[in-house]
């Protein structure tokens, strides 16, 4: 039997075993959209991506321009996934009302977006978070939770008129937080709860009510001056620079400022009964050509499913994958994939076939070889529960995933398939050597710092582990990653 008509069977005996039921998997065509800092993936009409794109990168200069930093490219472009079915979404989030969100992936940030007649900066969510994707990838500082926020909603709030932006206007996707409370003092501010809520109680009003209040203190400080109060711009800069070096948060407060925290407050006060000023910027619309590039079938679903399986829903993963056309460019990665998804639900038999095949393929691309990576640590992850191994599992893990390294050196997930089969043979000094060439890529990829930080602090490193630690801390919207590292760093202390 030929190589070609064996891939075949084994690819309709994969697809024989899901349901042929509708699902609201995408059909439509997709296209890769490129600007100077930004890849568009979607399958909404030219004109309104065209749109989207153009005030993310106006959006970016003037986040740029207010802050004074020098305008660079990024070590990786942010992606945007921009749906034109908002039930396709909503097969990702789980929720109808999310209009888009913001997600640190293996492969980089993400936003997943719905078309919409309100346009990107509608919630001011993916404002809000490109600000803070920036800060970590541009100031090579750790700030505190106040100011990290408060300069994300400040930011967020920008106003792309025609020929100039406005920055600093109320948030109003806060403007309920002061309904009923009052702004928070700024030691609290200084000093928040953990994100988890305690005891299970709903503790979103008062999360609510940080970032009005961060926002109003940040707002206050960058922009106060030009309202006739004090200029704290430079005080503030020192300030953080000092809280980052570790000083106490309180103690040098009044040292930094010449004020107290209650003095401040009195003057925010204060500052709260004159207009809200907002600081106009001229920034030019976008106008360079955005070249878009109607991707394949086989590479649409690969896409889709790959986020689909880091959204947790592997099920909505094989709904895409199983559309793959047999003979279209990519249906290696594709039937990979697939193998991968088996795996997880502890299913072998057709994905083990498939997996012997590709390896008498011969040459294969960094995705697939990720994918068999993927695979055979898997199989090697279920022996060790119960104390079986494999060193033909582990052989073929390390082998696919210098492979997927060597071929996609910036393709993370073949880094960390190579990385967890060497700790899972106890190698640990192979795994971290990884784990840091990994990091010299990717110093702000959050999740890498997470995984580095956790794993120094299991082997005992507490001290290497501090720095990870600390950036997961500040950085991370995950309530379990940023419990977990402030949970380490007490220890620590």
């Amino acid at each position: 039997m030929t190589l070609s008509r064996r891939w075949r069977i084994l690819f309709k005996g994969l697809l024989g075993m899901f349901s042929l039921a509708t699902t609201c998997a995408s059909a439509a065509d997709w296209y890769e959209y490129q600007s100077e800092n930004f890849t568009v993936y979607s399958d909404v009409p030219e004109r309104r991506v065209s749109q989207l794109m153009r005030d993310l990168e106006r959006f970016r200069r003037t986040a740029f321009s207010f802050t004074g930093l020098e305008q660079s490219p990024e070590n990786k472009k942010l992606r945007v996934f921009h749906f034109r079915d908002s039930r396709e979404l909503e097969g990702f989030t789980g929720d109808q009302k999310i209009a888009g969100l913001y997600r640190e992936t293996w492969e980089g940030p993400i936003i997943f977006s719905r078309d919409s007649d309100h346009g990107i900066s509608g919630s001011g969510l993916i404002f809000h978070e490109y600000v803070h994707h920036l800060m970590r990838e541009r100031s090579g500082m750790t700030y505190p939770r106040w100011y990290a926020e408060g300069f994300a909603e400040l930011l967020a709030s920008a106003e792309l008129r025609k020929k100039h932006v406005l920055v600093g206007g109320l948030p109003e996707w806060r403007l309920s937080a002061w309904a009923e409370d009052e702004p928070l003092t700024i030691a609290q501010l200084l000093s928040p709860p953990p994100l988890a809520p305690q005891n299970g109680a709903d503790n979103s009003r008062y999360w609510n009510n940080y970032y009005a209040s961060a926002w109003l203190l940040t707002h206050y400080l960058q922009l106060g001056y030009n309202a006739g109060h004090p200029d704290y711009r430079a005080a503030t800069t020192s300030y953080l620079q000092a809280v980052a070096a570790g000083e106490n948060v309180f103690e040098i407060f009044e040292e930094h400022f010449g004020r107290s925290t209650r003095e401040m407050e009195t003057e925010i006060r204060a500052y709260m009964r004159d207009d809200i000023h907002r600081y106009k910027l001229v920034i030019p619309e976008y106008t360079y050509s955005i070249p878009r590039r109607e991707l394949n079938k086989n590479e649409q679903l690969f896409l889709l499913a790959d986020e689909a399986v880091d959204f947790g829903k592997p099920d909505l993963a094989m709904e895409y994958l199983k559309q793959s056309e047999q003979h279209g460019l990519g249906w290696q990665e594709n039937l990979t994939a697939m193998a991968v998804i088996e795996a997880g639900n502890k299913k072998y038999k057709l994905a083990e076939k498939v997996a012997e095949e590709v390896g008498e393929y011969g040459q294969i691309s960094h995705l697939t070889a990720a994918n068999l990576a993927r695979y055979y640590l898997l199989r090697l992850q279920a022996l060790t529960v119960t104390r079986e191994w494999s060193d033909d599992y582990y052989e073929a893990a390390i082998k696919y995933g210098k492979i997927a390294v060597q071929m996609g050196p910036d393709y993370l997930p073949g880094y960390r398939s190579l990385w967890s089969a060497y700790q899972l043979k106890g190698k640990s000094d192979e795994a971290l050597q990884v784990m840091l060439s990994t990091y010299q890529q990717e110093p702000n990829h959050l999740n890498l710092n997470a995984t580095i930080g956790f794993y120094l602090a299991h082997l005992g490193k507490n001290a290497l582990a501090r720095e990870y630690l600390e950036r997961v801390a500040a950085w991370s919207h995950s309530e379990e990653l940023r419990s977990r590292a402030e949970s380490l760093l007490e220890q620590q202390d």
